[in-house]
């Protein structure tokens, strides 16, 4: 009996601190609903945002590079800061042969870059944060980097239009322009499946348009080539569409 009574008293003991021993028992406390969300971390940042093109001018000469000798200078690039930004990648290409470079990992909205004088270029930004996201590129802007004055400037490069289509015809128009006064301008356009990096299916154009019967149910690459009289030449960038 004796026996049966301590038992008893040891269950009642345990249920009082059972009942008494909530959530809070042991120093635990649940924050979640407090906190509105189960993590309690930091919020993970959004994609970054677009940059806006400073400088260089865009479709125009740079004039403000600092010249390191006959052949090269160091020009300065800008461009609009951007949220959610850690760092940004400048790329940028040489139109006289299409070499592109990219410039990663730069911390501010601006840095310089040594490029060959005498030389027409394109670039653009991407912003990336340091979740690795990346925000969408740029717009691309081009320039001329002034040569010594000895030298005639390489032709701007061509500006290509939409192509019109109406059934398998075809129009390409693009636009050239050069800054040298007195300067006429002839075109060769590339145009085919590969990158439009082919042989050119015309050459020596003296108007910046051309009409072309082409195979339906194809992507096509395309790009043009303007040249000056003086045998100076740049290229376009490379655009693509499908019939």
């Amino acid at each position: 009996m004796k026996n049966a009574f301590k038992l008893l008293t040891v269950l009642f003991f345990n249920l009082i601190f059972i009942v008494s021993c909530s959530d809070n028992c042991c120093g635990y406390e649940d924050t979640s609903s407090a906190n509105g969300s189960s993590g309690g971390g930091a919020e993970v940042s959004g994609a970054p945002g677009a940059a806006t093109l400073i400088s260089p001018p865009s479709n125009n000469s740079c004039e403000t590079a600092t010249v390191v000798d006959a052949f090269y200078s160091k020009v300065s690039f800008s461009w609009t800061k951007t949220s959610e930004t850690d760092t940004y990648n400048l790329t940028y290409t040489d139109l006289s042969n299409n070499d592109t470079k990219t410039k990663t990992s730069i911390s501010t909205n601006s840095t310089e870059i040594q490029l060959g004088r005498g030389k027409a270029y394109a670039w653009s930004v991407q912003s990336i944060n340091s979740n690795s996201k990346r925000g969408p590129k740029s717009s691309t802007s081009k320039f001329y980097l002034q040569g010594t004055p000895v030298f005639n400037k390489v032709p701007l490069a061509a500006v290509l239009s939409n192509p019109e289509i109406n059934g398998n015809e075809i129009t390409f128009n693009w636009t050239g322009k050069d800054l040298d006064a007195g300067d006429t301008l002839t075109y060769s356009i590339y145009i085919d499946k590969i990158d439009g990096k082919q042989s050119p299916v015309k050459t020596s154009l003296s108007n910046p348009s051309l009409v072309l019967n082409l195979d339906s149910g194809s992507t096509y690459y395309w790009r043009v080539k303007s040249t000056d009289q003086n045998n100076n030449s740049s290229f376009s960038l490379i655009s693509k569409f499908t019939l």
